[in-house]
């Protein structure tokens, strides 16, 4: 039989759980909603609503919408980092020839994992105010860095496209984006899922053969 201590421990811990539990809930709900309607629009009403949790349960676990908000893009911004710098150490280990092309396709995969990033930076990089500052301090400038150290060592290597790494931020972050930030309209043009891996890994070689086809001339 159980002790008292052990009954007392077990309980900690399922109640443990449940409140994680519930906080994934409201974070994953809150990303939905200030990723596709952004900070203003999105209700905690609203976001208790879709996590389908008891009202109220915002602002016992994180306090206001505000943290509500940091917690989310918090919780994405580590995905992020997490895979993305997966991806960078794979690179590293391949011919720097190759290593572009490589991160190219890494970018596009991701970016079809998580379209929520490219939305919510949509949503926030429209007006200068605390959330865009806490997500460039957080993770995007680190990110930005690092894209152009790729694309500049990819220059030196002569295996670039005429362009400096600003432009090049860009465009690939729109041509890695678009489809899966817009998946109802690329779904409704071509009747295909932007999701399924065979379309996810054809936009990753046509994304990375845009950046990666001129070579140095002779």
């Amino acid at each position: 039989m159980q002790t008292a201590k052990q009954i007392t421990t077990a309980n900690c811990e399922h109640r443990l759980r449940d409140a994680q539990a519930t906080k994934l809930k409201l974070v994953n709900a809150a990303l939905l909603a200030f990723s596709t309607q952004g900070y203003d629009a999105s209700s905690t009403r609203s976001i208790e609503t879709k996590a389908g949790v008891k009202r109220g349960l915002i602002n016992y676990h994180f306090g206001s919408k505000k943290a509500l908000w940091q917690a989310a893009a918090e919780h994405l911004m580590s995905i992020t980092e997490r895979d993305l710098g997966t991806a960078l150490s794979h690179m590293n280990q391949i011919d720097e020839a190759q290593q572009l092309r490589f991160f190219v396709r890494a970018y596009v995969k991701f970016c079809a994992k998580h379209p929520e990033l490219n939305r919510l930076m949509i949503q926030e990089g429209m007006a200068q105010d605390w959330r865009l500052t806490w997500l460039l301090e957080r993770s995007v400038r680190p990110w930005y860095a690092q894209v152009c150290r790729v694309f500049n060592r990819a220059t030196q290597l002569g295996i670039a496209p005429q362009m400096d790494a600003h432009h090049f931020y860009y465009a690939l972050t729109g041509a890695a984006t678009l489809m899966f930030s817009n998946a109802a309209e690329a779904t409704a043009l071509s009747g295909k899922n932007p999701q399924d891996p065979a379309t996810v890994d054809a936009h990753a070689d046509a994304v990375a053969n845009l950046f990666t086809s001129i070579r140095k001339p002779l």
